[in-house]
């Protein structure tokens, strides 16, 4: 099968399966765009590429989040967005809050300088936190863990801070410097729900659930294939509050509060891509994709905006022969 690429946008054909189990190429388009302090849009000198894995804060720390999440996935429902930034203020300051907002959403998170448990009189509570000018917005800042007998995991964010088999086991350890605003944490007693803004790894909560039941009657009965209650949700990447299942469009508004010196705001620009495949005896199939995944970027003031179009490869006398990837007027 040939491929070809008449955009300035980054595209990659990938093989998968799809949930029968048939040979589908994935093309994923992404396109990479500066954003001015007016939130105008360019294109970016340098556009990112198509990210086939994970790309993680610290690939050595098996207990590492996701930095980047990788722009593989057979489907989606909706569409993600994603924000990989820290916390900024000009000046320092013991706490500060942030927000994302998309459309009508507004997510919100209280972020915290260091700060560490300390044995109270009334129990083990979260000391005061130290002045800060910066610092990251990632799960390990969050609240999570796991305990060092690893009889407790905070699935939905295994690398935090927090988490332990008892409240003594924190005394002296760094505590959650972001939450929620409506949530804090205050105690070892409190255990809320991990927030954040960036990507959740494939056997975290709530994705690895959506991967459907891999059990007895799906090894006797499905195996390899896809379990039957296997969800799309499962390749959306984003942290729950950031998932549009009604998905995005172009015009949506974009904004991030406290993650940069200068505002940032932009709307979300057209992405008219149209991929074709041709297929034995001149048959031919076009999609014109929605996007699916929206990464911001605060700091270096991007955003990376991707779509992706499924065809399958056929077999017998239907064989898929080129994929053709063009800007659609």
């Amino acid at each position: 099968m040939s491929f070809a690429n008449e955009t300035l946008h980054a595209a990659l054909p990938v093989p998968l399966l799809d949930r029968e189990g048939r040979d589908v190429i994935v093309t994923i388009v992404k396109a990479t765009f500066a954003v001015a302090p007016d939130g105008s849009l360019r294109r970016a000198d340098v556009p990112s590429i198509v990210r086939v894995n994970d790309v993680m804060r610290a690939p050595d720390d098996p207990r590492s989040s996701a930095l980047f999440p990788s722009d593989v996935a057979l489907e989606k429902l909706g569409a993600d967005v994603v924000v990989v930034g820290e916390a900024v203020s000009p000046r320092k300051v013991l706490v500060m809050d942030v927000a994302v907002g998309v459309k009508k959403r507004i997510v919100p998170l209280r972020v915290h300088g260091p700060r560490v448990y300390y044995d109270g009189v009334i129990g083990v509570a979260v000391g005061p936190a130290a002045p800060f000018e910066r610092v990251p917005i990632a799960y390990e800042n969050a609240y999570g863990g796991i305990s060092d007998d690893m009889s407790v995991v905070e699935g939905a964010n295994p690398s935090g801070v927090g988490v332990a088999r008892s409240a003594s086991d924190l005394v002296g350890r760094r505590a959650p410097q972001i939450e929620h605003p409506e949530r804090p944490h205050t105690s070892a007693a409190d255990r809320h729900p991990p927030v954040g803004y960036g990507a959740i790894l494939s056997h975290w909560s709530p994705r690895k659930e959506h991967a459907g039941t891999f059990d007895e009657r799906w090894r006797a009965a499905r195996m390899p294939l896809l379990p039957e209650d296997y969800d799309a949700r499962f390749g959306n990447v984003a942290h729950p509050s950031l998932r549009f299942d009604e998905g995005l469009s172009p015009g949506d508004p974009v904004r991030v509060l406290g993650m940069s010196l200068e505002p940032f705001a932009f709307v979300l620009p057209g992405f008219p891509v149209a991929v074709r495949a041709r297929y034995d005896g001149g048959e031919r199939e076009i999609a014109r994709p929605s996007i699916d995944t929206v990464l911001v970027l605060p700091g270096e003031r991007r955003v990376e905006l991707v779509c992706r179009a499924a065809f399958p490869t056929g077999r017998g006398r239907r064989i898929l022969r080129e994929i053709v990837v063009r800007n659609d007027a």
